[in-house]
């Protein structure tokens, strides 16, 4: 069994890939009885390569994925695509399409800050409510470089990332950005998951600083984002 953002998980038939990349998430022996339990069917496995170009060992992982997500809702959590960077005990994503950058951006910003910085996943964080405060975790699902860490961090924003000539960053209204950030999510079928999942949204952008990004690759673009969204820089 793992504990992936602070949740007892019983998966089990998610491939190799998984099994790699969960190592730092392995639950301690006598953990108990698990908050959630799933498993890939060969079937679902085999619906996937049909779907797609990827192997069998792919699609399971990748299925595990959004089965987890999935039930992780009642839980108060949801998956952000995005790139999240952890820095001074807080936790900054970064979303937005694929190819737009992310990535890039967070490597910046260990450039930019040193040991002060490191990636707490690099593709697909959960972010959870606790208590009265979000936060960002680190989860076996961290894309192809496998970037994450099994840590929890209070978030501290979410900005959007659009390519650009010159740099600059702006708060986004809570409208908005509920939209942008249902657009970065897994969206689902069954009302009642659906409704969790809004609610939360909901409560997000109510509560942390969402930002639209405009920039570079340049380093530059990091310092700008630091600042703004640590509090320093002036947005307006």
């Amino acid at each position: 069994m793992y504990r992936i953002a602070d949740v007892l998980v019983d998966c089990r038939d998610c491939g190799e890939r998984f099994r790699r990349q969960a190592v730092p998430y392995l639950a301690e022996a006598g953990c108990g009885t698990p908050d959630i339990s799933f498993s890939v069917t060969q079937a679902e496995a085999e619906s996937g390569m049909a779907q797609s170009s990827l192997n069998e060992d792919d699609c399971r992982y990748i299925i595990s994925g959004m089965r987890f997500y999935f039930e992780l809702l009642p839980f108060g959590g949801f998956m952000l695509h995005s790139s999240a960077v952890a820095v001074d005990g807080a936790a900054y994503l970064f979303s937005g399409p694929s190819g737009v950058g992310k990535s890039t951006h967070t490597g910046n910003w260990l450039r930019l800050l040193g040991e002060r910085a490191h990636i707490l996943n690099d593709d697909k964080p959960a972010i959870k409510l606790c208590g009265d405060r979000f936060f960002a975790y680190g989860t076996p699902w961290s894309g192809k470089h496998d970037l994450s860490r099994n840590e929890g961090l209070p978030l501290a924003g979410v900005a959007f990332v659009e390519r650009a000539e010159t740099n600059s960053i702006q708060r986004i209204p809570p409208l908005e950005a509920a939209g942008l950030l249902l657009s970065q999510t897994v969206r689902h079928i069954r009302a009642e998951r659906m409704n969790i999942l809004l609610e939360l949204i909901d409560k997000l952008v109510a509560e942390a600083p969402v930002y639209r990004l405009r920039c570079t690759a340049d380093i530059s673009a990091a310092a700008l984002s630091y600042e703004a969204m640590r509090g320093v820089f002036d947005e307006n």
